[in-house]
């Protein structure tokens, strides 16, 4: 088994940290077009429910329009975890010096 070098090691991570934020975006694809359709259909119940005279549409209507909080917080947690998979080729570049040391140590207490 041959030894790798740092630049190969950081490619290699780089090139997989890339799949996986590539594989985040579809989701975050797909979780906005939940939150359009959940927008549209609560807003739809809220507006025909008013025009038509039917008040009881409006109560599935505005539940429509709460939970699009739910897909918000994924979103959310997507962008985070993306921003956080950015920074590993940066540590990993770092982590033989004294600073990237300290860097890793600081990453591993916000549990990176």
């Amino acid at each position: 088994m041959t030894k790798k070098t740092d630049a190969e090691v950081v490619r290699e991570v780089t090139a997989r940290i890339d799949a996986s934020i590539a594989e985040n975006r579809r989701s975050e694809h797909v979780i906005i077009g939940v939150l359009l359709a959940l927008f549209a259909v609560g807003l739809t119940l809220i507006i025909w429910g008013a025009v038509i005279g039917r008040w009881e549409l409006l109560v599935p209507g505005g539940f429509a329009q709460l939970t699009i909080a739910f897909p918000i917080r994924r979103l959310i947690k997507l962008r985070e975890d993306n921003v956080r998979l950015q920074i590993i080729p940066q540590l990993l570049r770092l982590a033989e010096t004294d600073k990237g040391k300290a860097l890793a140590a600081v990453a591993q207490s916000i549990q990176l």
